[in-house]
C-alpha cells in the first residue's frame, strides 16, 4: 500500500472510531497548527519523535523557554499589542520531574527593543515589540506574515532576560474569549473584592471606559467576565498594580489548564479548537506541543514557581511630571541584574529540600529596604527567607553557614548567586542572643556586585 493510501486510511479509521468528534479534533488541531488533517495525523503517529525537544533540550538537560503574548486582534485599537506576556520556562532533569516557572512581563516596561540581528529598532514598551513584527516586519519576518509578531517580540524579550526564548504562542482576545467560554468557563476564587472605573470597551475606532467590578471568593467565570478579570489594570484594593494583575492572569493560566485537563474537559475539546482556529499564532509544531505536554505532564502544580518581574522586585514606577502614561523602569539600566535573576531562577532540588533557615540582613548602608526586596525575590523562587532588618555596614556581600553543616547546599547556591566565598562558622551557643542556626546573608555595598555593572545602580 502506498504512503497516500496509508495516511487515507487511516483518516478513514479515525472518521469511523471517533465519528465526527474525532474528525472534529484533527480539524480543530490542523487550524491552530496553520496545516492541514493529513499532517496532523502524521504528527500524532510520530508523537513526540517529531520533535527535536526530547532528544535535545530535554536529554542535554537545556532549559525550554516559551513566551505567551495575548493581543486585542482584530477590532481592538492597538490590535497586536500585547497587552499580557508571559513566559514558562522548564527545566529538564535526568532523574525526577522538570522544574517549572511562569514569569509575567509587565506590558509597560519602558526598554530599548532589539531584534533577532542584534540591532536597536525602537525605544517604548515591551508591549509593542509584539506589534512591531506584525506590523513593521522588524523581527526578520516580512510584515503581516505568520510568526512575525513572535520573532520580533521573542528577540526583543530574550535581549532583556537574557536567556533565549525557544517557542512561542500569539492569542488574541477573541480567542481567549471564545476559548474559555468552549470549556463551559472556569472557577476562580478572587482574593479580594474591587472596582475598576477604567475598563477600557474596546470597538475599532475608539476605547471608551466602563466600570466592572468583582466580589471576593470563589465564582464562576464565562470567557468575557475572565478576559476583564485578566486585563483589568486600575481595579482599588490593592489591585491596580502589575503584580496583582500578573498573578490574576497565572491564577486564569492554572483554571483553564485544569478545565481541559479534567475528564470533563476532553468532552469539549473540539469546540476549544474551534475557537482557538484562526487566532492562534505560533511556532511550536503539533509533535513539540506533545513532547512538552509529555514533559510536564506529572509536575505538581504546588511546585510551579510563580514570578512577576514589577515594582515589588527589580522595577521602579514612572514618577515624574512629565509621563503622559504608566510606565515601569528598571533600576539597573544594563538589565544584568534581571538577567542574573533570570538565568538562575532554579535552586538546585537538593537545596531546596533541606528546607533551610536563611536570614537576609541589610548592609548595604543604602537604606533602600534591600533585605525586604531580597526576602521577596528569594520567596518567589522557593526559598523560605526572613528579613532580619539592617545591619552595620560592610563593603561586600556575605554569605554565612552557621547552621553545622546541615544546609551546606543551600549556602553554597546563595554563595554562587551573590558571587561569594561561604564563611563557614560554629552555630551559636544554645540560648545565646543573635542569630539562630541557618545560613545568613549580609547584603554589603556592592549588594548585587556580582553581576550588576552599573555602579550608579541603587544609589
Amino acid at each position: 500500500m502506498t504512503t497516500r493510501r496509508t495516511v487515507v486510511a487511516v483518516v478513514v479509521v479515525v472518521a469511523l472510531v471517533g465519528g465526527v468528534f474525532g474528525y472534529r479534533i484533527l480539524d480543530g488541531l490542523a487550524h491552530v497548527f496553520h496545516t492541514n488533517v493529513v499532517s496532523v495525523i502524521g504528527s500524532l503517529v510520530r508523537g513526540e519523535n517529531g520533535s527535536t525537544i526530547q532528544n535535545n533540550q530535554v536529554a542535554n538537560e537545556q532549559r525550554i523557554n516559551i513566551a505567551l503574548y495575548g493581543y486585542g486582534g482584530a477590532g481592538h485599537d492597538g490590535a497586536y499589542l500585547s497587552d499580557s506576556i508571559m513566559v514558562i520556562s522548564i527545566q529538564p532533569h535526568a532523574t525526577g520531574p522538570p522544574q517549572v516557572a511562569e514569569i509575567s512581563i509587565p506590558r509597560d516596561w519602558d526598554v530599548p527593543i532589539y531584534n533577532a540581528a542584534g540591532k536597536k529598532v525602537d525605544q517604548g514598551k515591551i508591549n509593542q515589540a509584539y506589534s512591531d513584527g506584525v506590523l513593521d516586519g522588524d523581527g526578520g519576518v516580512p510584515a503581516g506574515q505568520e510568526d512575525a509578531g513572535g520573532a520580533m517580540a521573542d528577540a526583543a524579550l530574550s535581549h532583556l532576560l537574557g536567556i533565549p526564548i525557544d517557542y512561542f504562542v500569539g492569542l488574541d482576545f477573541t480567542a481567549f474569549d471564545q476559548g474559555v467560554d468552549a470549556v463551559g468557563g472556569i472557577d476562580i476564587n478572587v482574593p479580594v473584592s474591587f472596582v475598576d472605573p477604567q475598563y477600557p470597551s474596546c470597538d475599532a475606532d475608539t476605547c471608551p471606559y466602563e466600570t466592572i467590578s468583582f466580589k471576593a471568593g470563589e465564582q464562576h467565570m464565562n470567557g468575557a467576565t475572565a478576559l476583564e478579570y485578566a486585563r483589568s489594570r486600575h481595579g482599588g484594593n490593592g489591585q491596580g498594580t502589575d503584580f496583582a494583575r500578573s498573578q490574576r492572569q497565572q491564577q486564569i493560566l492554572t483554571a483553564i489548564k485544569q478545565k481541559v485537563l479534567s475528564v470533563g474537559g476532553i468532552g469539549d475539546l473540539p469546540s476549544l479548537l474551534d475557537a482557538l482556529g484562526g487566532n492562534v499564532d505560533t511556532n511550536m509544531t503539533l509533535d513539540d506541543v506533545e513532547a512538552i505536554y509529555n514533559l510536564v505532564k506529572g509536575v505538581n502544580s504546588a511546585a510551579i514557581i510563580h514570578v512577576g518581574l514589577d515594582a515589588t522586585n527589580f522595577l521602579y514606577e514612572c514618577n515624574v511630571p512629565d509621563c503622559s502614561a504608566d510606565y515601569l523602569y528598571a533600576y539597573d539600566g544594563t538589565y544584568a541584574t534581571i538577567d542574573h535573576f533570570m538565568q538562575n531562577i532554579f535552586a538546585l532540588p537538593g537545596s531546596l529540600g533541606e528546607d533551610p533557615n536563611v536570614g537576609i540582613e541589610d548592609g548595604s548602608g543604602k537604606g533602600n529596604g534591600a533585605s525586604g526586596r531580597w526576602v521577596a525575590i528569594f520567596g518567589d523562587l522557593g526559598w523560605s527567607t526572613q528579613d532580619l532588618g539592617r545591619v552595620p555596614t560592610t563593603s561586600g556581600t556575605e554569605v554565612i553557614d552557621q547552621s553545622g553543616g546541615t544546609e551546606t547546599a543551600a549556602a553554597k547556591w546563595f554563595a554562587a548567586y551573590f558571587g561569594v566565598p561561604v564563611t563557614t562558622v560554629p552555630p551559636p551557643s544554645p540560648g545565646a542572643t543573635g542569630s539562630a542556626d541557618g545560613v545568613i546573608v549580609i547584603l554589603g555595598q556592592d549588594e548585587e556586585g556580582a553581576f550588576n555593572h552599573d555602579p550608579g545602580y541603587g544609589s
